[in-house]
């Protein structure tokens, strides 16, 4: 069934749409895992949406599908009006300055033969921006901009950088682009936790310097609310919930929004015991998915409707901004 999302309040608001994204990867023995199924949602100009969900709901596929790395199989993917299938060329090229990636792991990312002063101006070089001191003195720049001297780094290789400076690294390469669209894949899942905050206030301090938009992916719900405006849930490549990241974290919808906010470790024992039970199980192989909806299999609140059926995403009519794909959604509390 096709999503109905909560209508944008303006057009001219939204700087990337997804429609109906599907992505299928072949697996051993000729069978098929659909990773992105049927997936849409709209991305407003200078928000961070949050994308949360547990490994192989398929977050770093929509990372890349959004970014052509590869395409996806089907659906349509516009950015600032201009859909991506249909840019060629030099028009592709302009728009994929305007849209720029950091990965999750920052050493495999980055050229281990290749200096750092050198990795983070290697995106001037591909797009033919600047001579040769213009590109080096905006590479400098960019190294400053995430906290390090490119007098002293500029001329180490990564190996000899730690995980953060490294993932900093990362970021200066995006951003020295000057893009309107960062897309985050876990950054800071592999970097230890005095690390993490350290990127994410320089996250946040890149966005408010370069007006930038953010889809910030990770696992960890605390992060994911400490830098989002939105969240959007992805279950076995299904968008479960989408909403404004205090309305899903006050009152969440859908039972597995419930019950992954429920396995945050909680300081006090008894308030944890007092969270109902709203999944059991585990989740199922991507290769075997369920029929209708694919959580059903693993929810408390199941029914025969939820086998037949394969829920919409819909807006609700009680909480503005917020939709939910399910045919027994949690009441407003």
């Amino acid at each position: 069934m096709t999503a109905r999302l909560p209508t944008p309040v303006q057009d001219t608001a939204t700087l990337l749409r997804a429609r109906n994204l599907v992505q299928t990867y072949h697996a051993r023995g000729g069978r098929r895992v659909q990773a992105l199924s049927d997936v849409s949602f709209d991305l407003r100009r200078g928000e961070t949406l949050g994308v949360v969900g547990e490994s192989g709901s398929g977050k770093s596929t929509l990372a890349r599908a959004l970014m052509a790395l590869p395409a996806p199989q089907s659906g349509s993917v516009d950015f600032d009006g201009v859909p991506l299938a249909q840019a060629r060329g030099a028009a592709l090229r302009a728009l994929r300055r305007r849209m720029q990636m950091v990965f999750q792991d920052p050493m495999s990312s980055l050229n281990p033969g290749q200096r750092i002063l050198d990795i983070v101006q290697m995106p001037l070089v591909v797009a033919g921006e600047g001579g040769a001191a213009e590109r080096r003195a905006r590479a400098a720049q960019a190294l400053a901009d995430v906290g390090l001297d490119a007098g002293v780094v500029g001329k180490r290789r990564p190996w000899e950088l730690s995980g953060g400076q490294c993932q900093r690294v990362s970021i200066a390469r995006a951003l020295v682009l000057r893009p309107q669209l960062l897309v985050c894949d876990e950054p800071v899942s592999a970097l230890d936790v005095s690390v993490q905050a350290q990127v994410l206030n320089l996250l946040e301090d890149a966005k408010a310097a370069h007006g930038l938009t953010l889809l910030f992916i990770s696992h960890d719900l605390g992060v994911v609310r400490s830098v989002s405006d939105r969240v959007m849930v992805m279950y076995l490549g299904k968008v479960c919930e989408l909403a404004p990241a205090g309305s899903l974290y006050r009152a969440p919808r859908h039972p597995y929004t419930a019950t992954l906010l429920a396995s945050v470790p909680s300081p006090d024992p008894a308030r944890r015991l007092l969270r109902p039970a709203l999944a059991h199980g585990e989740t199922p192989s991507p290769l075997d998915v369920p029929s209708g909806c694919r959580f059903r299999t693993r929810c408390a609140r199941a029914s025969e409707r939820c086998a037949r059926e394969a829920p919409a995403l819909q807006a609700c009519a009680d909480a503005p901004g917020h939709a939910v794909a399910c045919h027994h959604p949690l009441p407003l509390s």
